[in-house]
């Protein structure tokens, strides 16, 4: 096949050491490889030195995540200013077009990227759960010519080749285009492809070091296997189901789609030969919503492998019959999905229909096992009250889990809670959520920002420690001086008293 000439940069605008490489950029790029398009470069701004600690090393902090250090595996941040990285690789190479992947934490920094080179006026397409859900938004920025709306493989490769071969683009599906500041088409969005005819991930366009990751306090070379697309849940503070939503309302098929065992396994054993892979990072939503035939076929074929994984479930997705198989192949950790402690808030707000009785045994089940666990929970929903957050304390107080997640509340562009917030007046319709942030972004009666500052801060604490430290714990919640000096002392007694020895007590 003949080379093509289009030059193409990827821009990647992630948070400081933040999530592993990203799959969609990896696909994408196969794709536009498979079809002849070899002068692609990525930026990616993960690795570069953080200002203050890292979002890790705030986790760390609060004893949401082991210690860890990147120094073990002889890698070191990078130090320059990333913005004037970028500009040097814009003038250097001099690109034709760039496919920025775009998540709403990460918008601000796009557009600080595009600002620097907005003399050039490079064409730039934003694509992403961000753009998909707020096209009109990204449209209109003046540094942004097209928007892609749901699945990127298809469209990019077509409007790489009308570029290539100066023809109009504005017939592509999934697009929105916009000329000399108008937008001239909004197209429809085309069927689901069939993820089994996807090509294998192109892991080379990362930098070498974007492959390592932290699990558990140690550091591997990992890499992120898909073995579904979207999710057949419908967790209102996420954006999954929207995506159902949306395929379904354009008639364009399911977005929950599966792939086969054995194209699973096609591309898990090409990583490994081909990038030297010693730990695989199962980005799926739901990765038990599978039946027990597929299950059974999963676990006989990355018998294989065996190296160790990592995977994000539900409580009610979990029997001592999985678990047992899970750890014969070598699950090594598995991220569980509480959110919520309350059964009735959880299934009104959350949108999680399950009883506590399915997480308290599915955590139990998996301890038994000897898989490694963590739980996910979420903190400030709209209208929480200090109660209900103490009702997931009290739940998580009963779990036998190796470590503890306690997020803020994160309202979404594109999710049921984001529309909730914005009919309830908790929050400015024109701001920006961000995951990693410890602050709320809602202004409501039940429940003060700062107070649930204070509780995610001390999550761990109330969750780990005897009753009889809740009033100590209390007074670490504010951020006086009293309070950071017995945040200090109570993190260290947890630390040196209570976490090594917590899953051996009952």
């Amino acid at each position: 096949m003949k080379n093509k000439k289009l030059k193409i940069l990827f821009l990647y605008p992630n948070i400081n050491m933040r999530t592993l490489v990203p799959n969609a950029i990896s696909i994408l790029t196969a794709a536009l490889k498979k079809d002849g398009f070899k002068n692609i470069e990525l930026f990616d701004t993960t690795f570069y030195e953080a200002k203050g600690e890292s979002y890790d090393e705030e986790r760390v902090e609060m004893a949401h995540l082991p210690s860890f250090d990147f120094k073990d595996r002889d890698i070191e941040p990078k130090k320059t200013d990333m913005f004037q990285d970028f500009v040097k690789k814009v003038n250097d190479f001099k690109f034709d077009i760039i496919f920025a992947s775009i998540v709403e934490d990460t918008f601000p920094i796009f557009l600080k990227f595009m600002d620097m080179i907005k003399e050039k006026k490079i064409p730039c397409l934003a694509g992403g759960v961000f753009p998909s859900s707020v096209p009109e938004r990204v449209i209109k920025l003046d540094c942004v010519d097209y928007v892609c709306r749901g699945e990127g493989e298809d469209a990019l490769v077509e409007l790489a080749n009308a570029l290539e071969e100066k023809k109009d683009p504005s017939n592509i599906q999934n697009l929105w285009i916009k000329k000399n500041g108008k937008i001239v088409a909004k197209n429809k969005i085309r069927p689901a492809l069939d993820v089994n005819n996807l090509p294998v991930q192109d892991l080379s366009i990362f930098e070498d070091i974007s492959l390592f990751r932290p699990m558990m306090g140690k550091i591997y070379r990992m890499a992120p296997v898909e073995t579904q697309r979207g999710c057949p849940y419908a967790c209102r503070f996420c954006n999954s189901p929207e995506k159902n939503e949306f395929y379904n309302a354009q008639k364009a098929g399911k977005f929950f789609r599966k792939r086969t065992i054995q194209n699973v396994h096609e591309e898990i054993k090409e990583i490994i030969s081909k990038y030297g892979i010693e730990y695989i990072m199962f980005i799926t939503d739901t990765f038990l919503a599978m039946s027990e035939k597929e299950f059974d076929e999963f676990c006989e074929m990355y018998s294989e492998f065996n190296l160790p994984f990592f995977m994000n479930t539900r409580p009610e997705t979990i029997t001592e019959r999985r678990a047992k198989k899970l750890k014969e192949i070598n699950c090594h950790r598995a991220n569980i999905g509480v959110e919520h402690g309350n059964y009735d808030f959880r299934v009104n707000v959350a949108g999680r229909r399950y009883k506590n009785e399915f997480a308290i045994k599915a955590f139990s089940i998996m301890h038994d096992a000897g898989i490694s666990t963590q739980s996910n929970n979420i903190v400030g929903y709209p209208d929480e009250t200090r109660e209900l957050v103490f009702d997931t304390i009290e739940l998580t107080r009963k779990l036998k889990c190796n470590d503890i997640n306690a997020y803020t509340f994160t309202p979404y562009h594109g999710t049921s809670l984001r529309q909730l917030c914005e009919q309830k007046n908790y929050i400015d319709k024109d701001s920006l959520s961000h995951i990693y942030a410890t602050d709320s972004m809602l202004d409501m009666p039940t429940i003060s920002k700062a107070e649930i500052k204070g509780l995610i801060k001390t999550f761990v604490l109330y969750s780990r420690l005897p009753r009889s430290y809740w009033a100590e714990i209390k007074i670490a919640e504010s951020e006086t001086d009293e309070g950071v000096e017995k945040y200090k002392e109570l993190m260290n007694l947890y630390q040196k008293e209570f976490k090594q020895d917590y899953l051996a007590r009952d």
